[in-house]
């Protein structure tokens, strides 16, 4: 095995970790495998986490967060509900394009029943702050005072379903097609 001279061994662990996942799934990778792919050995790899669920964790998590802060950033040039929730949906289907592994990766992992009760928080406190973007737009009257959860749903499932597309493909999503979906869902949603 060649090692790679890097400073940023996280990095390669976490970039290996979530090829070899999106590859070969999570019950098949394993840490010989992402150290291999890695370009470093399995005891540095042990170094930095404990087991291989661990290291999913942690993987699925620094994904979620980037993802995360992607959507609250394009949040930040909003000028109304609308705007607001138009600009998460489609950050979604730009981390699908620019990150197509990570995205995959995420997608695997997120039915998986690795996650500890912190992780948990990390992730509820992340839903949390898209929940109160939904809540601010029933009480200003941009969307109909339904289930918040029926309204993720309904605004959730599309982008994923073009994500997935986009990723498998490495493909952007056609702005137009991913124009008329996000339409479709808000018209379901509006007042």
């Amino acid at each position: 095995m060649v090692k790679r001279k890097t400073g940023d061994k996280l990095g390669d662990i976490r970039e290996a970790t979530v090829a070899e996942v999106v590859e070969c799934g999570s019950s098949a990778a394993s840490i010989n495998a992402i150290a291999k792919r890695a370009g470093l050995s399995v005891g540095t790899v042990y170094r930095y986490y404990e087991n291989k669920e661990q290291l999913l964790r942690a993987a699925y998590i620094a994904i979620k967060t980037d993802l995360h802060d992607l959507m609250m950033a394009a949040v930040g040039n909003a000028r109304n509900s609308k705007a607001k929730i138009r600009a998460m949906w489609f950050a979604v289907l730009d981390f699908s394009y620019q990150r197509p592994q990570d995205f995959l990766f995420a997608e695997v992992i997120m039915n998986e029943t690795i996650l500890h009760p912190d992780d948990k928080q990390i992730i509820a406190a992340m839903t949390e702050q898209s929940r109160t973007i939904i809540v601010e737009a029933i009480a200003d009257g941009h969307v109909r005072a339904i289930d918040v959860q029926a309204i993720i749903t309904v605004l959730a499932a599309p982008a994923r379903q073009l994500g997935r597309a986009a990723a498998f493909s490495g493909k952007e999503p056609d702005p137009a097609n991913a124009e008329q979906v996000f339409n479709l869902c808000w018209h379901a949603i509006e007042i």
